[in-house]
């Protein structure tokens, strides 16, 4: 029998659900499916059918990303899984068809997610935009060398004020950061659930604000797992917000160490330490990205010089995309069209995408062989172009 792939109705839901948990090898409990369905949006979940049978899934959340010069609406891929008695025989592919055609057809010029795999989604024309760090450090050697001066104090606070305040702080930051997601009040309530199979034998969530006059200006959530300090979520209106909230963390007695993920690469929390060899870090790919329409995404954003460039984009997955524009920078922004010119640079949409951010130079991926110089000096004029002041980067729920 012949696998459909179309949105679910609402009768659906649950099985969807039950579905994508066990493609991820779990169950779904009643309270689980609770949760879920508080930021249900079954037009724009799929399932994949073999007969009535849901054996595949993915879901869009519609969504907004940061841009360098403004916002972007984006179709953010979530809860992609395929069951194991169904691997292998495209299932996934019918998916991301399905998802991607329903995106052009709502106007999201970009698409992002989050792989569990990361051998995956290029295919699909997603490229790596962002990166993070995984930290961890010994309490002994977290002294700083230049102390924090944030001007306020902190606080425990609920878990129903941190799910009140959490969506605030992060759209408030969100706005100067490149890279960095809009999530629904609903999804980051999912977000703070907070239910003991997530715990791992860690204790529930600690919730501390650091207040500033009368306002929370910054947040962390962590956990404890024995003598180890999770930290989950840190986020502050500035660095020395940041800074202080760390000082918190580093601080908690009984204690041997803190481990934490995801941080942005340009993080400047090691350069305060007074030995930051002792922070260890580990590079792990985070945020894949999709133009789904070159054209839109390429005038939506600012550069940080004016230019022209023709582009020449291969994109097999969305042929629509497919060919050759002259992107033309000035004064009154960017313009852009397909052309026949000859291209100056040639490359994928996977790796249109992982330079669109900032994150990679496209001289840099033409060093690993992934992108073409037709005219000299193209590369060079591209990474001015493209330049972002800081590192993309998203805190992922």
């Amino acid at each position: 029998m012949s696998i459909v792939v179309r949105t679910i109705s609402d009768d659906e839901f649950d099985s969807a659900v039950r579905a994508s948990v066990l493609g991820f090898g779990d169950h779904a409990s009643d309270e689980l499916l609770r949760v879920a369905r508080s930021d249900a949006d079954v037009g724009r979940t799929f399932g994949a059918f073999d007969g009535r049978d849901i054996v595949g899934t993915t879901v869009t959340r519609t969504s907004a990303m940061t841009i360098p010069g403004g916002t972007a609406k984006l179709g953010f891929v979530d809860d992609v899984a395929v069951l194991p008695t169904h691997r292998r025989r495209g299932i996934l592919t019918q998916m991301m068809r399905a998802q991607l055609d329903q995106m052009r057809e709502c106007d999201e010029s970009l698409s992002a997610l989050s792989a569990s795999e990361s051998l995956i989604y290029e295919r699909f024309g997603f490229g790596i935009a962002t990166w993070y760090h995984r930290w961890k450090i010994d309490r002994r050697h977290t002294a700083m060398k230049i102390p924090p001066n944030g001007g306020g104090y902190v606080r425990f606070i609920s878990a129903d004020t941190a799910r009140e305040v959490w969506p605030k702080l992060h759209a408030k930051v969100r706005e100067t950061r490149v890279g960095m997601v809009h999530y629904s009040e609903n999804y980051w309530r999912a977000a703070l659930w907070d239910a003991e199979f997530q715990r791992d034998g860690a204790t529930e969530f600690f919730h501390v604000a650091y207040i500033r006059g009368d306002r929370i200006v910054g947040l962390c959530t962590y956990r404890r797992r024995e003598r180890t300090i999770l930290v989950f979520f840190l986020l502050g209106e500035d660095a020395e917000v940041e800074a202080e909230l760390w000082r918190y963390c580093f601080g908690i007695d009984l204690t041997l160490e803190i481990q934490t993920w995801p941080r942005p690469t340009d993080d400047p929390l090691p350069w305060r330490l007074e030995d930051p060899r002792r922070l260890e870090r580990s590079l792990i790919d985070h945020m894949w990205l999709r133009l789904v329409d070159v054209k839109e995404a390429l005038v939506s954003r600012s550069y940080a010089e004016a230019g022209g460039l023709t582009l020449r984009v291969h994109d097999e997955f969305c042929p629509w995309n497919d060919g050759t524009y002259l992107l033309e920078v000035g004064q009154g922004g960017a313009e852009c069209n397909r052309s026949q010119r000859e291209p100056q640079v040639e490359l994928g949409v996977s790796d249109l995408g992982a330079a669109y951010l900032g994150g990679v130079s496209f001289s840099n991926l033409a060093r690993a062989g992934r992108v073409k110089e037709h005219a000299p000096g193209a590369l060079a004029s591209a990474d001015r172009m493209f330049k972002t002041e800081r590192q993309p980067w998203a805190m992922e729920l």
